[in-house]
């Protein structure tokens, strides 16, 4: 029988009574969903299955088995009548209930998530890739919306209006469903969102996120109204109950919360127990106070249990007066400006009250600003936290990365310069952007007279929209006692969103920052260990738990006030001062400036390995040293500033940084090139350059050929070239433009054009696009003269060549893309994103291994020539992957290009790897069959190394490791290698995860290997959602 009655359960909280649990399910349960009369539950399963429960009696009505593959998601739509369920095998299906015969079937990429439309027959599937919004009775897609990300939430307002998608790079999105345009963006989480919903009221939205968090927003101003903590794990569903009173949410760590929605103090937290971090998930019923939640009972490996729970409101919420929850809100407070302008003056005078001569520093550090601290009237706590940015050129690739979350910008200048004292803070007011207060300073007024008038200096800032001008000294003291209440007055603590967090979290929380503040030559880096013992020792009557103490931590590090780092072996470190692991960036970054063949390139090795005598590490010891530079290479690769690239002749990889790069293009042997459209990028365009360079060459279509002094060049299919160049960057601008090969046709130019507009795209930014204009004759219009009359708000242009009166397209008008161009843009973005993922994976890897290994393994890597799309794979993804990886490959086309290269000597290395990869394909079987000439000295070699280890040991066996390229085992592979293959390429989607197997298994790290398995599924999980 489904149903087990249970009376109530010991430990429950006051009001609450498990009521049943029901069983069936063989694997986790997915998305669960009541039909809107509640009269039945449906509850989708990887076993394959959705099951059908009565709502009143929890008894087992019906098994809908018409999938082949994990079911994901189940929903039911407005009338109750169809019932809509998706999954893994690449189809949405419809069902009518009652009868459950199929009455459609969609087929869309892997399903993530469904909802149902309030009051339409619209259907919302989230997929990996896009939102689509599918019309049931017309039986066709009416909208794609969220291209390019996987989307992970989805939920419509009551009345059916709004549209919330979610996706796993940490995005929401409020769309008008009548005309599918986004309304706005909500960005806060750090990291995937998992879970999305709406309140009754239909104003307010609650998100929940991998960061161990659930955000609260206002729909109609898109406002983040608080975010609440508690959970110590991820939060991977929320739900409102119907009258609005209550908010659950269901965690990794083995807890359902529940939350109070006018004070969102958390009442209660119940028991349930998790197999996995597979999405537990739960929902309210449409009108009464019953909560199902998807769980396991600890005796099972799955989560494949839903119990209903019964919950008495009034008696809830009667608890919250006797919660341990507080409230706190925080500001960023960004000092910036050029070198020599007095911030970190500025700032220590503001701290202690004090004046200390300060020397220039590429440095990073904050501090609390007590006397902007201030308790509103509904308790909570306010800090404000002043963040000293270094100004020279040189760090800003590395302190842009900092600067988007500021709440209140302070930008400096010297006013007694000669040359254009505003110059500097023109560049940062572009950096900025409008999203956050900004106040002018005039820092060190003591040192002389203005060389600019103040009403000119007024006039700059109301035409940049800067709130205010105040003028200071840090020596003695002048303008400080304005410039805090100009703060006070932009920080505005009344409407800044709060955090909701438990009494433990924050002591945890004000107990490491103090001992920040209290770190005086004394460690800076410590294990969880280490930090445990500290905490115990400030605090011995404290009781708590080492998962509490690594999401307070974690809630920390996302705010800025600690780093988290990894070591070699994945284990974390604690960083309490954060601003040392962005100095080592910035060391890190000069040091490829100074690369004496203008490259902008280090050699990974020596960096990791500390042979470049850094500052910042300094009777730092070995283990901490390691960490610090692994993660700042690991900060890079994250933000796309660097890309790394292989010599396949010596095995070593390069950090290489596109923005560094001072290598002239050389003038002779150019190919000649057409070029296409022109770019203006304006706003924060630090880092703008280096991430397109790293994007689109982590494409699978467009792979990265030559970079130089701002270019950057990529070969299509064969070798046809499309490239941007950089053709000129004033402070806070960039002009940029495409150009072609004259051989590229018109659809690949489209991609590539379409791809660099995408990258392009960020919130920070405005772009203007300034398409190439040729009359009937051929005439070019000059790109200065197209960008001369769009400045002057004209839309047509007369050629100076033959008169002709040509139209201009508008210089913010988006591109014009047909369905099928659309969705290669995304999946290109999708491929591109995976990769970035990949490389960082990869790299952790690498630093793993290189520990443990202290000889690279080497890998030979058989396969077949005759295909040159297959030949460039091989060496392009596969065997480069393998060498970022730390695996040396000795692969046929690279020898050949070795000075004093010698079949002998080839030979003799094919017979002495450690490893041999076999590339199966219907080519290579004909090619160990010998039905085709390709034999010789190299061929006989291969095959007598393959067959002398298939027949010798079970370990010599394993040393060969065949993969799928195309067709089937007995269509690629020779029949000693049939039924050992290792991974399966046939799918390129598969691609990152299959190369990461095989990266595993070249290393011989075993499946239960924790390093290995974690960074596994940190790459299953970014390609593909729970």
């Amino acid at each position: 029988m489904a149903l087990r009655r249970r009376t109530p359960k010991a430990g429950l909280p006051d009001g609450v009574v498990l009521a049943a649990t029901l069983r069936g399910h063989s694997d986790h349960v997915g998305r669960i969903a009541w039909s809107p009369d509640g009269r039945l539950l449906a509850t989708p399963s990887r076993d394959g299955s959705v099951r059908v429960w009565d709502g009143e009696t929890g008894q087992h009505v019906h098994t809908i088995t018409g999938h082949t593959e994990v079911v994901r998601a189940a929903a039911f739509d407005r009338t109750g009548k169809v019932l809509a369920s998706g999954g893994d095998a690449g189809s949405v299906r419809l069902w009518r209930v009652g009868s459950w015969r199929p009455l459609a079937a969609l087929t869309v990429p892997d399903c993530q998530v469904l909802a149902f439309s309030p009051t339409e027959h619209l259907l919302a599937i989230g997929v990996h890739g896009f939102a689509a919004v599918y019309d049931v009775r017309k039986e066709e897609i009416r909208q794609r919306l969220h291209e390019g990300a996987s989307v992970t939430a989805l939920a419509f307002d009551p009345v059916g209006r709004t549209l919330a998608t979610a996706a796993s790079d940490g995005e929401v999105r409020l769309w008008d469903v009548a005309e599918g345009v986004p309304t706005a963006i909500l960005e806060g989480h750090a990291g995937a969102v998992t879970s999305a919903a709406f309140a009754p009221d239909g104003r307010t939205l609650a998100t929940s996120g991998w960061d161990h968090t659930i955000k609260v927003w206002d729909r109609l101003s898109g406002r983040l109204v608080t975010t609440l903590e508690g959970h110590t794990g991820a939060v991977r569903s929320v739900s409102f109950l119907s009258d609005g009173r209550l908010l659950a949410s269901k965690g990794t760590d083995g807890r359902v919360r529940l939350w109070a929605c006018d004070t969102w103090m958390e009442v209660a937290a119940l028991p349930e127990a998790d197999a996995s971090s597979v999405a537990p998930t739960l929902a309210f019923h449409p009108t009464r106070p019953v909560l199902a939640t998807v769980g396991s009972d600890g005796s099972l490996d799955n989560d494949s249990l839903v119990h209903i729970w019964r919950l008495d409101p009034d008696r809830l919420l009667r608890r919250w007066s006797q919660a341990v929850n507080v409230t706190y809100t925080s500001a960023k407070i960004v000092l910036v400006g050029d070198s020599g302008v007095g911030k970190t003056g500025l700032g220590f005078r503001l701290v202690t009250g004090r004046f200390k001569d300060h020397p220039s520093t590429h440095g990073q550090q904050f501090w609390v600003l007590d006397e902007l601290g201030a308790t509103r009237l509904d308790g909570a706590q306010c800090e404000a936290v002043l963040w000293d940015l270094a100004g020279q050129p040189d760090y800003r690739l590395i302190h842009a990365l900092f600067i988007d979350d500021a709440d209140i910008a302070l930008v400096l200048f010297d006013p007694t310069r000669d040359d254009d004292p505003l110059r500097g803070a023109d560049y940062w007011l572009r950096q900025l952007g409008p999203d956050r207060e900004i106040v002018l300073v005039a820092a060190r007024s003591d040192r002389g007279s203005a060389r600019i008038a103040r009403e000119e200096i007024e006039r700059f800032c109301a035409e940049r929209g800067v709130r205010a001008y105040v003028e200071t000294s840090a020596l003695e003291g002048a303008g400080l006692g304005e410039l805090v209440e100009v703060m006070r007055a932009a920080v505005r603590w009344d409407e800044r969103p709060t955090t909701v967090t438990t009494a433990t979290f924050k002591w945890i929380k004000d107990t490491v920052l103090a001992l920040k503040e209290g770190e005086h030559g004394e460690r800076v880096i410590l294990s969880p260990q280490e930090l445990r013992e500290r905490l115990e020792r400030d605090g011995p009557a404290r009781r708590f738990s080492d998962a509490e103490m690594h999401s307070a931590v974690g809630h920390l590090a996302n705010h800025g006030y600690v780093a988290l780092l990894r070591t070699s072996t994945n284990e974390t470190r604690i960083l309490l001062t954060p601003e040392l692991l962005n100095n080592v960036a910035a060391s890190i970054v000069l040091e490829a400036r100074r690369n004496p063949k203008g490259l902008g390139s280090l050699e990974e090795r020596r960096v990791l390995s500390g042979e470049h005598p850094f500052p910042e590490l300094a009777g730092l010891s070995t283990a901490e040293r390691d960490a610090l530079l692994d993660s700042a290479v690991a900060l890079f690769l994250t933000h796309n500033v660097c890309f790394r690239e292989t010599d396949p002749l010596s095995s070593r990889v390069y950090l290489v940084f596109p923005e560094l790069i001072n290598l002239r293009r050389p003038a002779a042997g150019d190919a000649p090139v057409e070029e296409g459209a022109a770019y203006t990028v304006t706003g924060a365009i630090e880092n703008v350059y280096a991430s397109l360079v790293v994007l689109l060459g982590y494409t699978d279509v467009f792979a990265r050929a030559n970079q130089w002094r701002s270019q950057a060049e990529y070969a299509f299919g064969a070798g046809q070239v499309c490239g941007f160049r950089l053709e000129a960057e004033r402070e806070g601008e960039l002009d940029l433009v495409l150009y072609f090969g004259v051989d590229v046709a018109e659809p690949i130019r489209r991609l590539f054009q379409s791809l660099f507009e995408s990258f392009l795209a960020r919130r920070d930014v405005t772009v203007r696009r300034f398409e190439a204009v040729e009359c009937s004759k051929g005439h070019r219009i000059h790109r200065a003269v197209v960008r001369e009359r769009l400045a002057a708000g004209a839309f047509d242009v007369f050629c100076t060549g033959c008169g002709e009166q040509l139209s201009l397209s508008r210089a913010d008008e988006p591109m014009r893309l047909s369905r099928v161009q659309s969705r290669d843009v995304q999946a290109q973005r999708l491929t591109a994103g995976q990769r970035s993922r990949f490389e960082q994976a990869v790299f952790r890897l690498k630093t793993y291994v290189t520990q443990a290994e202290p000889a690279q393994p080497t890998c030979f890597i058989s396969y077949a020539w005759g295909n040159p799309e297959q030949e460039r794979w091989v060496a392009r993804e596969l065997a480069t992957d393998l060498v970022k990886a730390g695996v040396t490959v000795i692969l046929d086309r690279w020898e050949t290009t070795r000075i004093g290269a010698s079949v002998p000597r080839f030979v003799e290395r094919v017979h002495t790897a450690d490893r041999v990869v076999v590339v199966g394909t219907p080519l290579y079987r004909r090619k160990y069959d010998n039905k085709e000439a390709i034999g010789g000295f190299v061929l006989a070699a291969e095959a007598d190394l393959i067959g002398t280890r298939m027949i010798g040991t079970e370990s010599r066996k394993e040393t060969v490791l065949p993969i799928l390229l195309e067709g089937t085992e007995e269509e690629a592979l020779p029949p000693l290698l049939r039924g050992r293959v290792y991974s399966d390429f046939r799918r390129p989607e598969d691609y990152f995860l299959a190369a990461f197997d095989l990266i595993l298994s070249v290393h011989g790290i075993m499946p239960r290997d924790p390093v290995g398995a974690e960074l596994r599924e940190e790459i299953r999980d970014h390609l593909r959602m729970p």
